[in-house]
């Protein structure tokens, strides 16, 4: 059985004064990355989907086998 806790934070001032300086620093970020992904599209003109993802995926290969992924796996350990 999960238990779920809640609590309720009873900061002093001076750390309410600290968590709102990191909030507006946090605001002030979220929005640049916000206004930065905003000019891309103006810059670009095109819809951002995932055909630019996924033509770059190689063709998948057969199934590998039990061995394969052994020696694969043995490779990547040594090296």
């Amino acid at each position: 059985m999960r238990a779920a806790y809640q609590y309720k934070l009873r900061p002093t001032k001076e750390q309410v004064i600290e968590i709102d300086r990191w909030l507006s620093m946090l605001w002030e970020q979220y929005n640049y990355l916000l206004a930065d992904r905003f000019n891309w599209y103006e810059q670009n003109c095109c819809p951002v989907n995932a055909c630019p993802l996924v033509c770059h995926l190689p063709e998948l290969r057969e199934n590998p086998d039990y061995y394969s992924q052994v020696r694969c796996r043995s490779r990547v350990l040594d090296g």
